[in-house]
């Protein structure tokens, strides 16, 4: 047995682990390059229901015994940079080398068990074992083999948690086919997720394809762009890949599109030359942003004109089954203005007036007519009497407004984007680098989520602050060896050192939630930059301040309940295992009864922003909503401008902002972080 060692830092292979739902892909994507024809994903269950591992086994070429060491202890220097098609002349996906680390998204063992044939001719098989635990290092062992067929198989034990609630979901067959569709349309070849085949094109409902143009450098970028919209209600996603349609990464579509379920592909030789480009998207250099920015607009006009189309041949039908309310061509222009807007209002009500029998939607379309003809004031009523047709559709709305109002609707409508909005923004300025380098972490984003708390939970957007709690909090702030800026007082308090220098601290937010008389909950996170990694140190820390804030005499013998928060990048070592206790909820590190009544938490930013997604998910699917960065970084925009940084704002909201009211807002956010 050989052990090689990876020459290359932890934090450099950590990119490479990614979501389950990546790895599987990569897996896949490894077979196919090695012109399999059959891939098969399996799991192999426990009696118990659970998930022990995830197999992906193949019948490609296998990885010789000769290269198994050069190939497993290399990074960045892929054999596939030297070829642009497999042997089969297929195209090939991955180009840097660390696709094999992405099998630790979703296990933290992995053994790769492969044979292939020598360059004597011979056929031998290869075992590879690497865990994640220690992701530099992999032991490797050849044998003769007496087989006669080549093929990898891939094993990945010890699954995350993630992994194990991800390949439980029926989706994850949607997830496969939309990446792999081009690829599998193209090339044919068989991939299996637990015994059932891929078709991707037996859930085609259209296809489009098309030129994206992009200027660039003074010449025109010709790139072919496909749009596949599917029977089956699969998650929206833009692909940007290498020109034969391969798939190296995945961007939101950021359009408004009801109805139709999509996936289109940005077709480009250059985003393979340009890997750890593309995964910045918006943030990336040119052309990648404005390549991505033209996919977006040629989806949406693909889909204007889908709805156009639909609408054409409704009103078609409507004519052919004689309930149109007018005959022959319009004569006059004052005819064919009423006509013209008849038809505009009329596809507005389409959704309701399909839904009625023929006799229905005629006397609908006929009573809509002669609004517009004889009293175009009372055509809004009449609309809401048109998309009342149904007796379901009024019972439900007329409950609805018995219990809030059409104003109240709208509100909670806006309430809802608002939020979806900043969490497309909070995820990108925690993420991508240049707005990490731009967003002042301490004295900007985290003013901005002291304004936005429901981000954590709903319930903390609806509680006050509370003067006892603020006094307790500040008391043993020595333990934490920084100071606390309240929700409330976050405006206008400031931190001074002893020469009277304003200081850029950590923000510690404190709630109360009174639940009945006599009972409160007092809520406390300390938020890290996005930067800092959560080790036993900051945890320690926080649970020491828990400890002393929950026993100080100023709430003993009260009924009170106590939740500590500590946010970072990332949890290291025995923390994330804390984190992670079997019979506690995720995150959990501490929990006491009576008489303390508290608990701990250690959370990073992709929880708290995915846990946030969560909550809104059903709501969101209803709107049929989904914002793009630019929505996000809009609404900072408008909601939290005096926060921004000018390059962030855009002239017409720079000109509105005044200039900054305290010192702590002009303060340079360079000195090294307090905690």
């Amino acid at each position: 047995m050989t052990r090689v060692m990876v020459t290359a830092a932890p934090d450099h292979l950590d990119r490479f682990i990614k979501t389950p739902r990546i790895g599987l892909l990569e897996l896949i994507w490894n077979a196919l390059d090695a012109d399999a024809d059959d891939v098969h994903v399996d799991l192999n269950v426990s009696g118990m229901g659970g998930v022990l591992s995830v197999v992906v086994s193949d019948n490609g070429t296998g990885i010789p015994a000769e290269s198994a060491e050069i190939y497993f202890s290399t990074l960045g220097g892929s054999w596939k940079k030297m070829q642009a098609t497999t042997e089969k002349g297929r195209a090939l996906h991955g180009r840097l080398g660390g696709g094999r680390f992405a099998a630790y998204g979703i296990g933290d063992e992995v053994v790769w068990t492969s044979t292939a044939r020598s360059a004597d001719g011979q056929m031998k098989e290869t075992v590879i074992k690497g865990s994640r635990a220690l992701a530099q290092e992999f032991d490797i062992e050849s044998k003769d083999s007496t087989s006669t067929k080549t093929g990898t198989t891939v094993e990945i034990g010890g699954l995350s948690r993630a992994a194990a609630k991800y390949v439980d979901l029926e989706r994850v067959a949607d997830d496969l086919t939309s990446a792999l569709a081009i690829y599998i349309m193209q090339y044919h070849p068989h991939v299996f997720w637990r015994a059932k085949e891929l078709d991707p094109q037996a859930l085609v409902s259209d296809r489009s394809d098309t030129n994206l143009q992009v200027d660039h450098d003074g010449k025109t970028l010709t790139i072919p762009f496909t749009i596949i919209e599917w029977t089956a209600p699969f998650d929206r996603a833009l692909y940007l890949c290498n020109e034969k349609g391969v798939a190296l990464h995945e961007v939101r579509p950021g359009i408004q599109a009801p109805g139709y379920h999509f996936t289109a592909y940005v077709k480009w030789d250059g985003f393979a030359n340009r890997t750890h480009d593309v995964l910045l998207e918006g943030a990336a250099e040119e052309p990648v942003p404005t390549i991505i920015d033209a996919a977006q607009d040629a989806l949406r006009e693909h889909f204007r004109q889908r709805r156009e189309e639909k609408y054409t041949r409704m009103i078609a039908d409507w004519k052919k089954d004689k309930t149109y309310p007018f005959e022959g061509p319009a004569d006059k222009k004052v005819e064919k203005a009423t006509r013209d807007l008849f038809d505009i209002v009329a596809v507005a009500a389409a959704p309701a007036v399909e839904k009625a029998d023929p006799a229905a939607r005629k006397l609908s379309l006929r009573l809509l007519r002669e609004a517009i003809e004889n009293s175009p004031d009372t055509v809004h009523t009449l609309m809401q009497e048109v998309l009342n047709l149904t007796d379901q559709d009024a019972e439900d709305l007329r409950l609805l407004i018995e219990k809030t109002s059409l104003s109240g609707i709208i509100s909670s409508a806006k309430t809802i984007s608002d939020r979806l909005e900043f969490l497309a923004s909070l995820e990108a300025i925690v993420n991508e680098p240049d707005l990490k380098k731009v967003v002042k972490e301490r004295s900007q984003l985290h003013r901005i989520l002291a304004g936005e708390t429901w981000v954590f939970r709903e319930e903390y957007a609806l509680v006050g602050d509370d003067q006892t709690l603020r006094t307790v909090l500040r008391s043993h702030l020595d333990i934490l060896g920084n100071d606390v800026l309240t929700t409330d007082d976050v405006e206008a308090y400031e931190v001074v050192d002893e020469g009277g220098s304003v200081r850029v601290v950590d923000l510690l937010l404190s709630k109360v939630i009174t639940q009945r008389q006599e009972h409160h909950e007092n809520i406390v996170i300390e938020l890290k930059r996005p930067s800092v990694h959560v080790g036993a140190a900051e945890l320690s820390q926080i649970e020491n301040y828990a400890m002393a804030a929950a026993e100080d005499k100023r709430f003993t013998g009260t009924d009170t309940r106590w939740e500590f928060w500590i946010i970072g990048d990332n949890l290291t070592g025995a923390v994330s295992i804390r984190a992670n206790q079997t019979g506690r909820e995720p995150g959990v590190t501490l929990q006491t009864d009576a008489p303390l009544n508290m608990i701990v938490r250690a959370l990073t930013w992709a929880q708290v922003i995915r846990n946030a997604k969560h909550r809104l998910q059903f709501v969101r699917e209803s709107l049929d909503y989904d914002p793009s960065t630019e929505a996000g970084l809009n609404y900072l925009r408008e909601k939290h401008a005096q926060y921004l940084p000018d390059i962030m704002l855009g002239d017409k909201t720079q000109a509105a902002i005044e200039a900054p009211t305290s010192a702590l807002e002009a303060t340079p956010d360079t000195g090294p972080a307090t905690s």
